[in-house]
């Protein structure tokens, strides 16, 4: 007999002859400073490039600031994330 079922950790488990195979769902799933980080990179950017074009810059110097921040929160995230996969037994 072959049954599946969805619970709330998000991994399904299929049963078959008293076998279980975990399939784990969660892979690629960014935290929320993983995508505040790499948002406010991409808005710096934006900015720094739009400054330099209009040759504003007060306008390019925030936007190189907003960019190093995010990417700091971005690697905050992402060590948070790598940190929680070693907790969890999980790799990357």
């Amino acid at each position: 007999m072959r049954a599946g079922t969805l619970v709330s950790d998000q991994r399904v488990t299929y049963t078959e002859s008293d076998a279980f195979i975990i399939v784990n769902r969660r892979e690629n799933v960014m935290n929320k400073n993983q995508v505040k980080g790499r948002a406010n990179e991409a808005t710096g950017k934006v900015k720094e490039v739009t400054g330099r074009l209009v040759g504003n810059e007060s306008l390019e110097a925030k936007g190189k600031i907003q960019k190093a921040a995010g990417k700091v929160q971005a690697e905050y995230g992402d060590v948070k994330e790598d940190l929680k996969d070693d907790l969890e037994g999980n790799s990357r």
